[in-house]
């Protein structure tokens, strides 16, 4: 086995990026990384029996060139009987219609067509091929461009089902490694021309320090974005349990920071907190900097009212309570929407003017499960359920208990001890079983119908489409972007 190919496959042992026998979906352009990519995997196939499929994407940005590079895939692959899927598209086009630069859509088209393949063929993961100086670019490029913590990780080596192998090696080693094995590659223009930030770091930035002030430079840049990738996780896990703590979540994806808890926190928390808050509302965080962040923690020393506009119509407001984070466009009528519908388990209920739905179900066997302790996911105690259920924003007389000695309390009462803004006390949803309330959906559930060890079955009421880490909605981080067109040419 070449050395470079025990070296990659000792680093993908490392990260656990793929299991014997699993079938990859590779992505080849026809440049020397990608070639590369195929090339290794193709020699480890041998040794872990992985099942390879090729995806190209012609971007039709380069005319006959680009056609070549098409042609020069397909024939690799059948020279190697791998199945190759080519997509063509027109890049230019694409861009427009979805309002981004051609860097980005031809980022988001291309992933879209690997993601197409992956489910069609039924794979489990799809190797992309950055390397190393891919890792030094990106985060040089965050630097330039200002940047927090995660700008700094670099490119990391999983991302759900995407792995890259040969983040641990650099682009010469890959260009050697082909040229050992005879194998030649399509070279693009575009990438020798000076034209696209990424490429004077390419070309000018880190061959200067390599040559100039350490030639370990770029293995030292990816070590230290593997420190703050440790940090950024860390920092994640505390800020998730401050956001529990001092942010609520309610009806249009408004988020309500509670200002006396908030001001506690550490600044470096505040601002994920933050961060957290504008990516639930927005959906994603791209375009959101450190000033907007920093915009939204002044206000906290501003008057009420006072507020401030953020990128994708949101603005945030400086409230009694604390600071108010919600979408431009929300008019008071949305805001006081009444919304009560009557639902029963099993069964998904879409919420009125958002993009989350609620799913509940039955379970019986759950005797060595535990609870979970996310906000988005709750358990009761079904056989405690006493009416009808339903899925609604507050009524008079709607009351919630406290704890087990039965203590209750009326939920306007309740809103007002929790110091639950008034103007965000008509949008919080609740489960409510008749006036008793279950749960106050991004709060607490009520003591009267929790899982004991009597409980016989246990009803799940959770956000449909919530993620692992229980922020967002996968129905708002997608932001409403088309599909991947299915323009393959083969």
């Amino acid at each position: 086995m070449d050395y470079l190919v025990e070296k990659v496959n000792e680093y993908m042992q490392e990260h656990h990026m793929a299991q014997a026998g699993e079938k990859i979906v590779v992505g080849v352009s026809g440049g020397a990384d990608s070639l590369g990519l195929l090339t290794i995997l193709s020699e480890l196939a041998g040794y872990f029996h992985y099942d390879l499929v090729v995806v190209h994407v012609n971007h039709g940005l380069r005319g006959k060139a680009a056609d070549q590079d098409q042609s020069f895939v397909e024939k690799t692959c059948k020279d190697k009987s791998i199945p190759c899927y080519s997509f063509h598209v027109d890049l230019k086009r694409f861009a427009r219609k979805e309002g981004m630069s051609e860097e980005e859509a031809g980022r988001y088209y291309r992933y879209q067509c690997f993601e197409k393949v992956r489910r069609e063929v039924d794979g489990d993961k799809i190797a992309v091929a950055h390397q190393r100086e891919d890792v030094c670019e990106t985060i040089l490029f965050n630097m330039f461009r200002g940047t927090g913590i995660k700008g700094l990780t670099g490119i990391p080596p999983v991302r759900d089902v995407i792995i890259r192998p040969l983040l641990c090696v650099s682009r010469a080693e890959i260009e050697n490694y082909l040229q050992r094995k005879g194998l030649s590659w399509r070279t693009d223009e575009t990438n020798l021309t000076d034209a696209y930030t990424r490429n004077k770091i390419r070309h000018n930035i880190l061959p200067y320090v390599e040559e100039h002030i350490n030639p370990s430079a770029g293995q030292h840049i990816q070590e230290m974005a593997g420190l703050m990738r440790d940090i950024s996780l860390y920092l994640d896990r505390q800020a998730e349990a401050a956001f529990d703590q001092c942010v609520s979540v309610g009806k249009n994806l408004v988020c309500a920071i509670h200002g006396e808890s908030f001001k506690k926190l550490d600044v470096v928390i505040q601002r994920e907190v933050l961060r957290r808050s504008i990516g639930v509302v927005a959906g994603k965080l791209k375009d959101v900097d450190r000033e907007h962040v920093e915009m939204i923690r002044k206000l906290l020393d501003k008057h009420v009212g006072r507020r401030c506009h953020l990128p994708y119509q949101i603005q945030a407001v400086r409230t009694y309570e604390g600071i108010t984070i919600k979408k431009d466009t929300m008019n008071e009528q949305q805001l006081d929407q009444v919304i009560c519908m009557d639902v029963a388990a099993p069964g998904i209920y879409g919420i009125p003017g958002t993009s989350a739905e609620v799913e509940l179900f039955v379970k019986e066997n759950f005797k060595n499960e535990e609870i979970p302790v996310n906000r988005y996911t709750k358990w009761f105690d079904y056989d405690k359920i006493e009416n009808s259920l339903s899925i609604r924003t507050r009524e008079n007389g709607d009351f919630i208990t406290l704890d087990g000695q039965g203590h209750k309390k009326l939920l306007k009462r309740w809103m007002i001890d929790e110091k639950i803004p008034r103007e965000e006390r008509e949008q919080i949803l609740l489960l409510a079983d008749g006036p008793h309330v279950l749960w106050i959906m991004g709060h607490r559930i009520s003591d009267n119908y929790k899982v004991t060890a009597a409980t016989k079955r246990v009803l799940v009421a959770r956000i449909k489409g919530e993620k692992s880490d229980g922020r967002q909605y996968q129905s708002v981080i997608a932001g409403g972007r088309s599909g991947c067109p299915d323009t393959r040419t083969g």
